[in-house]
């Protein structure tokens, strides 16, 4: 920590009166107080506070460099899983990554295409999931924006981190649901009394699949849950759920799923409810 200019000019003072050199030509005792024998305005006096001014200033600056090293440092140092999350979501298409500083010139959010995140450490490797938003849906990176985001990601990563990407289109899933549902509330093709032309039981079931946090957790029960406080729906029962991650195999859920691309779409032709009165009897 950088000492006072008084600090600084005291010790000067100190040492000067400490001298016997400088003794035998003033004509002083050593260890003499300074102030005993020079004024505050002597020639000596402002000498030595032109000389502490300087190293005062001097001081200071290695003061800052040392807190701008340390703060670099620490910017740099071994980084957990938010990290990597942030990381990728200051990610700017288009734009060059100051490798020198860490981060780039001018932030442009407009130009942070990474929406969604998430960090997992598998063995030795990070594994970043990432989708963006496309007309309010998530959607995967394009080949173009992977391939920059990828290369980001390389640059700015620590030192001997096995990093891998996924950016991905959404697993895909299959329901078949048995519904029990009120007769004065919906028709027999789950369509509201009202008119409105509502399926209640596949609007929750969308809502549902749309709404899980990215990288969360689907459990069956949960979407049971939701149905079954759906209007007009008495008992909801799902008798199929299956995934498909990218060309694989479709796979049975065993009560709970965590996507491979962080997050699960569902085509109409994948979601068949079977609508069933319930009469209470």
């Amino acid at each position: 920590m950088a000492r006072s200019i008084t600090e600084i000019k005291n010790s000067i003072c100190v040492e000067f009166m400490s001298n016997p050199t400088m003794a035998a030509y003033y004509g002083f005792n050593v260890g003499e107080a300074f102030d005993s024998r020079f004024s505050k305005v002597s020639f000596e006096s402002i000498l030595f506070y032109i000389v502490a001014s300087s190293m005062f200033v001097l001081e200071s600056n290695n003061d800052k460099h040392k807190a701008d090293v340390n703060a670099s440092l620490n910017e740099r140092g071994t980084h957990g899983g938010q990290w990597y999350v942030e990381l990728s979501k200051a990610f700017q298409y288009g734009d060059e990554y100051n490798t020198i500083t860490g981060k780039y010139d001018v932030i442009d959010e407009s130009k942070q295409i990474v929406e969604y995140v998430a960090a997992d450490e598998i063995g030795r490797s990070v594994f970043l999931k990432v989708a963006r938003l496309v007309n309010g849906e998530l959607a995967a990176l394009s080949d173009e924006q992977l391939a920059a985001f990828s290369t980001y990601i390389r640059k700015a990563k620590d030192f001997g981190v096995d990093v891998k990407i996924i950016s991905a289109d959404g697993d895909d899933a299959k329901f078949e649901i048995d519904i029990w549902y009120d007769p004065t509330v919906l028709d027999d093709q789950g369509m509201l009394l009202d008119g409105s032309g509502v399926e209640p039981a596949l609007d929750t079931v969308k809502s549902h699949i749309k709404n899980l946090p990215f990288n969360g957790e689907f459990q069956i029960v949960r979407m049971e849950d939701a149905l079954q406080a759906t209007k007009g729906v008495v008992i909801p029962e799902v008798k199929l759920a299956e995934t498909k991650y990218a060309n694989n195999d479709w796979k049975l859920i065993d009560a709970k799923v965590r996507p491979e691309a962080g997050y699960m779409v569902i085509a109409p032709e994948n979601l068949t409810f079977n609508y069933r009165p319930y009469d209470g009897n």
